[in-house]
Formats: C-alpha cells, sequence, structure tokens
C-alpha cells in the first residue's frame, strides 16, 4: 500500500526530473505501475524501492518514467488538424522557402510514443511536398519511453491499428503486409530519427518548421507548461508552427506565438520577421 508520504515522494521525484505532475486523484494509478515493478525486482516496501530508484538513478529513474508512459496515439489522429498542416501550414512553408532556395523542412514529434504520428506526419509530406525538386525533409519523433520508442523503430504495427485510421491509398502506398501485421515501408522510414527525449532536462531541437506536441502537456503543471512552451519558442524558425493537442491551449500565456485557426484546427505561428505579430 503506498501511503501518502511515499506518494509525495515519487511526485516530486517525477516532477522534478520529468515535469510531470501527478495530482492527488493519481495516487491509486501510481501504486498500481509500481505494484509489477517492485515484484519483479523483489521489492516490497514502495519506500525502498523510492530509495532503489534513487540509488540507481541512470537507469531505474527511466524504467520508473516508463512505467507512467501514456501510449495512446494513433496514424492520422485528430484529422481537422491533419489537414490544416497538409493544406495550409506545408503549402506556405513551400512558398516561403523555395525563392531562397532552401529546401530543407524539420519536424519535430514531440512525445511521439510508439510511431504512429510521425510517420503520419512523414506520410503527409510526401503527399505534398514536391519531392522531384530535390526537398530534403526529416521528422524527429522523441519520447521519454524507451519501450514506446523501441516499436516506434521497429515500425509494424497491428491491422487493426492501421485499418480505419488509414485510408486506402496511404495503406496500399505506405505500408507492406508483413506476416499478420503491417510495416511502415522505407520511403517513409528513411525520412524518421527516433531518439529518447526528457522534455524537462534534455535540450530542445534548433531551426525546426513545425512542433508536434499534442496531448502532452495535460500532464504538466501551469509553470511547467510555460517552460516547455518558451523551449519550443527558441526551437522554431521564425514562421514556424506549434501544434498542440485538441484540449491543449495557449491561452492566457504570453508566448510570442500567434493563434491561428482554419475549419475546426488549430496551431500557434511564430512571427516570420522581428517586431511582427
Amino acid at each position: 500500500m503506498l501511503t501518502n508520504d511515499e506518494f509525495g515522494l515519487f511526485r516530486n521525484l517525477i516532477y522534478a526530473e520529468s515535469g510531470i505532475y501527478l495530482k492527488d486523484t493519481r495516487k491509486d494509478y501510481l501504486e498500481n505501475r509500481l505494484v509489477k515493478r517492485m515484484r519483479d525486482i523483489g521489492i516490497a516496501s514502495p519506500y525502498w524501492y523510492y530509495k532503489y530508484v534513487i540509488q540507481r538513478k541512470k537507469t531505474e529513474l527511466l524504467i520508473l518514467l516508463d512505467l507512467l508512459t501514456v501510449n495512446e496515439t494513433s496514424f492520422f489522429r485528430n484529422k481537422p488538424q491533419m489537414d490544416l498542416f497538409v493544406k495550409v501550414i506545408l503549402p506556405e512553408l513551400v512558398r516561403r522557402k523555395r525563392p531562397d532556395g532552401q529546401k530543407k523542412l524539420m519536424i519535430w514529434s514531440a512525445g511521439c510514443s510508439t510511431g504512429e504520428e510521425p510517420y503520419s506526419i512523414a506520410m503527409a509530406v510526401l503527399e505534398t511536398v514536391p519531392w522531384n525538386a530535390g526537398w530534403e525533409v526529416r521528422v524527429f519523433g522523441s519520447d521519454l519511453s524507451l519501450s514506446a520508442l523501441e516499436v516506434a523503430a521497429k515500425g509494424e504495427y497491428s491491422g487493426e491499428k492501421i485499418i480505419g485510421a488509414a485510408d486506402e491509398h496511404y495503406l496500399e502506398r505506405y505500408f507492406e503486409k508483413k506476416g499478420d501485421k503491417y510495416r511502415v515501408k522505407d520511403v517513409v522510414r528513411k525520412m524518421v530519427v527516433f531518439d529518447l527525449h526528457n522534455l524537462k532536462t534534455d535540450v530542445g531541437l534548433r531551426n525546426l518548421d513545425v512542433i508536434f506536441c499534442r496531448n502532452v502537456m495535460i500532464y504538466f503543471d501551469a509553470e511547467e507548461q510555460r517552460r516547455l512552451v518558451r523551449k519550443f519558442y527558441e526551437s522554431l524558425e521564425p514562421g514556424g508552427y506549434l501544434l498542440l493537442g485538441h484540449a491543449e491551449s495557449l491561452h492566457g500565456m504570453n508566448t510570442g506565438l500567434r493563434f491561428v485557426y482554419s475549419k475546426n484546427a488549430t496551431a500557434y505561428k511564430k512571427a516570420e520577421k522581428a517586431g511582427e505579430r
């Protein structure tokens, strides 16, 4: 049984190391996540497991944080927002970069879970960007969960994950059947790079045109949300875009990012020039 004091120890540690804040109502959730790990390594007391994590911080902390991640995702989720990305954001970036000969796009899927989002982004880019004109596109997928990243790097998904989420065109063009699973084709996989990344403690990427960070900030408190958005702002190129989850908003924050709305979808844009609103 996880006592209130033990819950406080774990909550403070998790917040300090990842930015994830566990409300009081998440006590049972944490306890349920700890039970199996404690059993596997032969520790009976949550307090002694806490001490074990502290002593083996570099390895066991990653395992603890992995236990807490929620890997709920799907291909092409939030269709209105994906349409905004494909029909508005990508064409604008291409038009803006083409005259200067900047034929390079950098996109970050922060909190990519098991990889469906960065692969969806790569497929959307393949459908939109004029590849025969020599464009270079890189999609970075990052997450705090090692187990999720292993699934993402493998790029193989069950039929129930694919069918219904990807239409027939995408299914035929970008997936290949492998036994009872579907494997993302190499033309997509070679565009995507996966890496372990802690949004609180690791340095953000730079020179990005688009950042997807959907359904991640809901696990952070207001202070950590503001800090994370500042990091994203610094990571974006002038004129770059930030896309959040449908339940997330920058309302009330002084971010320097402009709200963009189009057909039931939202995004936030960094000014293209200094002083521009």
